[in-house]
């Protein structure tokens, strides 16, 4: 029969993506992890990875089914040892999380630091994603909780903030005038487009308003978007939250007058399957945005 030892090590060569960082990590040999991916699949009786040396790893098809049972049995095992403690008067586990770039900057600090004060026994494990992997990553159980954007119907979501969106604009724009942007003042104006996907819900908007729009450029760094906005390129469009740490003149921003603002939530695959140490760290994150 297989063992969880094989199990633990399957899912930690998938989360890293080779044998030999996955050693690294559980203090193993290389040869001794490869043996035990050997082993499993020898005891199931199929082929779980493709390794070709200097190629990455190939999840197979029912490698990738096996794998979202393994990590099931394995959260199972774990909210058996929360529950054990919890009978002996502790809360303990590890809580895996997953966030994007907002989010880490402006309340992950505080979160941490309030619940590990709260619960000093649980450990806080995070992973920094896109909303399209943090999707991914739990419905594969990969990770418990995770920050999502509504709306999210692939999974259950507890609503924390709102976040209002604004225009960034270059020097002496004539919409500089306006205390507010409307959607129509934006048509024909070159747009600076993030690889973060932060404007797609008013870009969307538009579109559906027939408001002609013009995607001039593409970035992948907000701080080039932002030297780009400077030299009078074009405009941008951010969730307010999203500012906060950049070098901006305020004189150059305006809000957004629309009703539309991006909803930051909590998702997860079940929030009535969820560990008690996750049930905990929903509750203390809602206070904090209450």
């Amino acid at each position: 029969m297989p063992t969880i030892t094989q199990f633990e090590i399957f899912v930690r060569v998938i989360d890293e993506g080779s044998f030999t960082k996955a050693a690294q990590t559980l203090h193993m040999s290389q040869p001794a992890v490869s043996h035990a991916i050997s082993a499993l699949e020898s005891e199931l009786g199929v082929t779980l990875l493709v390794r070709e040396r200097g190629k990455d790893l190939i999840v197979t098809d029912i490698g990738k089914r096996v794998l979202f049972q393994i990590r099931n049995i394995l959260n199972s095992l774990e909210k058996i040892d929360q529950e054990v403690s919890l009978e002996k008067g502790l809360i303990t586990g590890t809580i895996r999380i997953a966030t994007f770039p907002s989010v880490t900057a402006h309340f992950l600090p505080k979160i941490i630091s309030t619940f590990q004060q709260k619960r000093r026994n649980v450990s806080l494990t995070f992973k920094e994603g896109s909303q399209e992997e943090i999707k991914e990553w739990l419905i594969s159980r990969e990770i418990d909780i995770g920050f999502v954007v509504l709306p999210c119907r692939e999974l259950e979501t507890i609503p924390l903030v709102k976040d209002r969106y604004i225009v960034m604009l270059p020097d002496g724009h004539p919409l500089l005038q306006n205390k507010q942007v409307r959607l129509i003042d934006l048509e024909n104006e070159p747009f600076i487009i993030s690889n973060g996907g932060y404007e797609a819900p008013i870009i969307n908007l538009m579109r559906k308003q027939k408001i002609s729009i013009i995607e001039k450029y593409n970035t992948a760094n907000l701080n080039t978007s932002l030297g780009m906005i400077k030299e009078g390129l074009g405009v941008l469009i951010l969730p307010e939250l999203s500012l906060k740490n950049l070098s901006f003149p305020k004189a150059n921003i305006r809000p957004l007058e629309t009703n539309h603002y991006r909803h930051i939530a909590l998702g997860l695959p079940s929030l009535k399957g969820a560990s008690r140490a996750v049930q905990l760290f929903i509750e203390i994150t809602k206070e904090l945005f209450d």
